[in-house]
């Protein structure tokens, strides 16, 4: 069964029953069967090709989410578009993505994105939920002349990612693998899509990854498969959190290493997690300190996962039986190849692959990507040991994970160092105990020049990056310390700003 079928189906199993729920706020699987024919109608009605790309500016709220099911379940590929940058970031992307059409919350459309929308044509769509139905508002007529975006063949969503410019990376993921992530992703045995009937599941999800991120868009596609009701955050909050937890008692909940953090630092009890049998932890490393604090406080055994974003679901995880039997043994693994995967570690310089024990590059081959047929080489340095068991190590490249978010030092760098006055400036990763790792910025000025102001500096930045990609500190320096060959050293930055408290 194709996933458009699949949610229809799912909508009409689901019925009255809540689907999507947030801050008291909802919306219910029949409102979203409703949504899909409204879509489909509007689209039809304003000219806008079955191959188009459907453009979704995206962020966890209850529209925005309606709007993703209901452009699936008609069968729209869809491109996401992380909301939360700044607006004139925004409107440039959509202006070059050269989209038919473009659905988005009525807050999130902001001047500058609806002008650069009406100069390539793009039909903007604003969206609210009234009562229990996703209004549609259309911007303008109908779609323009074109030529627009179409939808490449097999793609399902094109999902955003970083990269090393200061335009975001695409990942465009086929059908076929949504299907085989959804397949290897079910709790139970059954519920293959191809299965006719449909459960609904009480146990809701608690959904506050970014639906534009991968752990948020394949949980969000967990969740419709399974026919299971989404809890729907904005952001991660302790007390918030807790609260869900005690009034939707979930059986499993899925929190990033940060939240971790949060919710050990909070007041919750073990009482709040009674209902919880495992707490699922990804999109960054998590400290064994950190694992053993939560698991110590809260009784919750914390299974540790591991994927990408080319990969649309995990690539290794632990079960509950792995974590009975080597749970002490393995801390720090996050866990074993999932159905279908293979891994190995290989030589960063020829390729060649390396036995356990031994530190290279990941490499993966799936069958849900390509029918395992490729080795796919990732950034991170790893190891396996004799079990099968693999430990990531860190990166190979400049990537700093906030909080689970993937942020550039590169790009950050090259957009600070257009700031007037800059000569040169380094951003580097630094320790956080609640993020994991932050960004933070050493400044170089032009010499003879006034003095930098850094909180000048920081409001330059946040107009042009992402929140998360905003240094979380500015230190400006008389002068980077460089090697012989003028390069900035960056063990002696990192000296630098161990001698500055940072």
């Amino acid at each position: 069964m194709a996933i458009a079928e699949h949610i229809q189906a799912v909508a009409r199993a689901g019925g009255r029953r809540v689907a999507i729920d947030f801050r008291g706020r909802t919306i219910s699987w029949n409102g979203l069967g409703e949504a899909i024919v409204g879509v489909t109608a509007l689209l039809a009605d304003r000219g806008v090709s079955p191959d188009a790309a459907i453009g979704l500016l995206g962020r966890n709220r209850l529209e925005q989410m309606a709007a993703f099911v209901a452009l699936l379940g008609a069968g729209r590929s869809v491109v996401l578009i992380n909301a939360i940058r700044p607006a004139g970031l925004v409107a440039e992307e959509v202006e070059e993505l050269e989209l038919a059409c473009l659905l988005a919350s009525d807050d999130d459309l902001a001047s500058e994105i609806v002008a650069a929308a009406e100069r390539v044509g793009t039909l903007a769509i604003g969206m609210a939920v009234e009562g229990d139905a996703l209004a549609l508002h259309p911007r303008a007529a109908a779609a323009g002349e074109g030529p627009f975006r179409t939808r490449q063949p097999g793609v399902l969503i094109e999902i955003q990612t970083s990269g090393t410019t200061g335009k975001p990376k695409r990942i465009p993921v086929q059908e076929h693998t949504v299907e085989a992530s959804l397949r290897d992703g079910v709790r139970k045995a059954k519920g293959a899509i191809e299965q006719g009937e449909i459960t609904p599941k009480a146990s809701p999800t608690l959904m506050f990854m970014p639906l534009v991120h991968t752990s948020g868009t394949f949980n969000t596609l967990m969740s419709v498969f399974e026919c299971r009701p989404i809890v729907l955050f904005e952001k991660f909050d302790a007390d918030e959190y807790r609260q869900a937890l005690v009034t939707y008692r979930p059986k499993f909940a899925p929190l990033p290493p940060t939240a971790i953090k949060m919710m050990v630092d909070s007041d919750a009890t073990r009482e709040d997690f009674a209902s919880v049998m495992a707490v699922r932890a990804g999109t960054a490393p998590l400290p064994v300190d950190l694992q053993q604090a939560f698991e110590d406080k809260f009784g919750v055994p914390v299974l540790t996962t591991y994927g990408a974003t080319e990969f649309l679901g995990v690539v290794t995880s632990w079960t509950l039986d792995d974590y009975r039997n080597f749970g002490r043994a393995k801390r720090g693994s996050v866990g074993r190849p999932s159905k279908g995967v293979a891994i190995r570690i290989v030589d960063p310089v020829d390729g060649n692959e390396l036995p356990a024990g031994e530190t290279g590059l990941l490499e993966a081959r799936l069958a849900r990507i390509d029918g395992g047929r490729e080795w796919i080489r990732t950034t991170d340095l790893a190891r396996l040991d004799d079990d099968g068991f693999l430990y990531i190590l860190g990166r190979a490249d400049d990537a700093i994970i906030r909080g689970g978010f993937k942020v550039m030092a590169d790009k950050v760098a090259d957009i600070v160092r257009t700031y007037p006055g800059i000569y040169d400036v380094i951003v580097l990763g630094r320790p956080d105990g609640r993020l994991g790792e932050v960004p933070v910025a050493v400044i170089e000025p032009y010499p003879g020049r006034d003095p930098l102001d850094a909180a000048a500096i920081r409001q330059f930045a946040r107009e042009r990056l992402t929140p998360y990609e905003v240094p979380a500190q500015f230190h400006v320096v008389d002068r980077l310390p460089r090697t012989v060959s003028d390069k900035v050293s960056r063990p002696d930055v990192v000296r630098l700003l161990e001698g500055l408290g940072s």
